[in-house]
């Protein structure tokens, strides 16, 4: 019974191992065991060349439709068409040299000139008033200027005097020379709608008035003067005023008067 069992038992495995040889490795390990290995098979897939050499990846269709859209816009400028003083807010702007100043310059040569004034009350009749100016006129030169002042104030009257300094520069001195000087006014309000105004001023240009022609002609300089007006009040907003100005002429050596009329606007 048991040699019948272990032939029909040799018989089943040689049919097995025959008809499995193609696909698996029999093999007895150290222990006495068999094991049951399949073997490595080679697939061959006969797949037509245009099938696969113009194949293109479903994900670049989308770059390609996102190339197609792209349209290279032509760039436009947006020039500020606000006046220089308000567009430039920088520590540029200051009477001060910094590296900003070159480039201002080739903007607008008066892209650094400045008008600033402080008023600081002592009390309630004296105040403290300081200017700071700085004027450039293209071709003609250039001046810049400090004032400090005081002014009293008492009832109808108002008097102001002060000492002012600078540097100025003409087409015939490039480098600044300096300048100074004092000045004083007063102004009586007669009634609501007259008031009386006189003035006087003394300015030293180093006696360099007579090769620097532009400090004489130009009237935003200072200059040597004296002179009186009367200013009349039409209403809350406009006025008039008419006097007469005495200048002194360094060329001539003598004063020559200048008359005045101009509007007042409270």
């Amino acid at each position: 019974m048991r040699l019948r069992f272990f032939i029909l038992s040799v018989l089943w495995f040689s049919g097995l191992t025959a008809s499995a040889q193609s696909d698996f490795v029999w093999t007895l390990n150290n222990e006495g065991k068999i094991l049951v290995i399949p073997k490595k098979k080679e697939y061959e897939f006969h797949i037509p060349k245009q099938s696969y050499s113009s194949y293109t990846p479903a994900s670049t269709h989308k770059m390609e439709a996102k190339l197609k859209e792209f349209r290279i816009e032509p760039a436009t400028v947006h020039l500020d068409e606000r006046p220089m003083d308000m567009q430039i807010f920088s520590a540029a702007y200051r009477p001060y040299f910094n590296v900003f100043t070159p480039m201002l310059r080739s903007v607008s040569p008066m892209a650094l000139d400045f008008n600033e004034s402080l008023l600081v009350s002592v009390n309630e009749k004296i105040s403290f008033l300081s200017t700071g100016r700085k004027y450039t006129w293209p071709g003609a030169g250039g001046l810049t200027t400090l004032d400090a002042n005081l002014v009293w104030k008492q009832g109808a009257w108002t008097v102001t005097g002060g000492i002012y300094g600078g540097h100025y520069y003409t087409p015939f001195n490039p480098s600044p020379e300096l300048m100074g000087g004092l000045h004083t006014s007063v102004y009586f309000q007669a009634n609501d709608w007259l008031g009386l105004k006189a003035w006087g001023s003394y300015a030293e240009y180093g006696n360099k008035h007579e090769r620097n022609s532009h400090v004489m002609l130009n009237p935003f300089y200072n200059h040597t003067a004296a002179g009186g007006a009367f200013e009349i009040k039409f209403n809350d907003n406009f006025g008039m005023g008419m006097g007469v100005n005495f200048e002194f002429n360094p060329l001539k050596r003598k004063m020559e008067p200048q008359y005045l009329v101009y509007p007042i606007f409270y």
